[in-house]
């Protein structure tokens, strides 16, 4: 048995009802929020708990260079970047709040704490923002922030911008969708665990504290494809897939399981430093 075993739940910290990192998203207005805006800032500590940050399909290519794609293990099965294999810490994000460098930043983390919201009335995408978030001020003057809007009551550029980031996440969210429930419809994903081993330190290298720390973990809690079910996929089948572009999506998913072992690079140093 593990000694140390997690669960891959994007919404393990959060109110099952808000996705993950937003607390209290409203729809901005200029009538309602004419000097609210954003603190200057590049601290992802928001996301430091967080051991699955979720993906769209356009970015399997970048992420899974860094991370295991997964896919979670719930009603919606969408595909999720993993990023730690101790509950509640997000390998990839330091101390201070940075997120490590060369590695791919998901484009869900990039957009917080914006997110579009759509109109009931029309299905028109309108920008919404966390005001539960530490970068959210009602009134920015004398602060290091931007505005959302101008003195005129325009989208000022920060809010046009986060506009089009959003607009393009939820054009790709519906993409993905879609080939999530070809994947589900295809009886294609299975639950799956994945045993991670350290390797053990040398005698001498490290503190007594570091060689009684936990050498595997078992992290679990989601979804991947079958390989054998795929391979046994009809012919017509896998005319769609491939035309749909999903074929490729499957390749990518299943290519960034070796990404695992980028996980156990990054927490070594870390289960180190713990024991020093």
């Amino acid at each position: 048995m593990c000694e140390n075993e997690i669960n891959v739940n994007t919404n393990a910290s959060n109110d099952a009802a808000l996705p993950l990192f937003y607390r209290s998203p409203l729809l901005l207005r200029s009538t309602d929020h004419p000097r609210a805006g954003l603190r200057r800032s590049a601290d992802f500590g928001f996301a430091a708990a967080e051991v699955a940050i979720p993906l769209v399909a356009g970015e399997f290519v970048q992420a899974g260079r860094h991370y295991p794609i997964v896919f979670a293990n719930d009603a919606g099965a969408m595909p999720l970047a993993v990023t730690g294999v101790t509950q509640g810490r997000n390998l990839f994000v330091s101390a201070e709040g940075r997120w490590q460098d060369g590695t791919y930043l998901p484009a869900y983390v990039r957009r917080y704490p914006f997110i579009g919201i759509t109109a009931e009335t029309n299905g028109r995408l309108m920008l919404g923002v966390d005001s539960g978030s530490e970068r959210f001020l009602a009134d920015i003057e004398g602060q290091e922030a931007d505005p959302f809007f101008e003195s005129d009551g325009k989208g000022a550029p920060l809010s046009l911008s986060a506009l089009s980031i959003c607009e393009a996440y939820a054009a790709d969210h519906l993409r993905t969708r879609a080939f999530v429930e070809a994947l589900v419809a295809q009886g294609l994903l299975v639950e799956k665990s994945v045993q991670i081993q350290y390797n053990k330190v040398a005698s001498g290298g490290v503190s007594d504290a570091a060689s009684a720390m936990p050498q595997q973990a078992q992290v679990g809690g989601f979804r991947l494809v079958d390989e054998a079910a795929f391979r046994k996929l009809p012919a017509a089948v896998l005319t769609e897939f491939h035309a749909q572009g999903w074929l490729d999506l499957i390749v990518l998913h299943l290519a960034s399981q070796a990404s695992w072992q980028n996980l156990v690079n990054a927490s070594a140093p870390a289960k180190v430093n713990a024991a020093a």
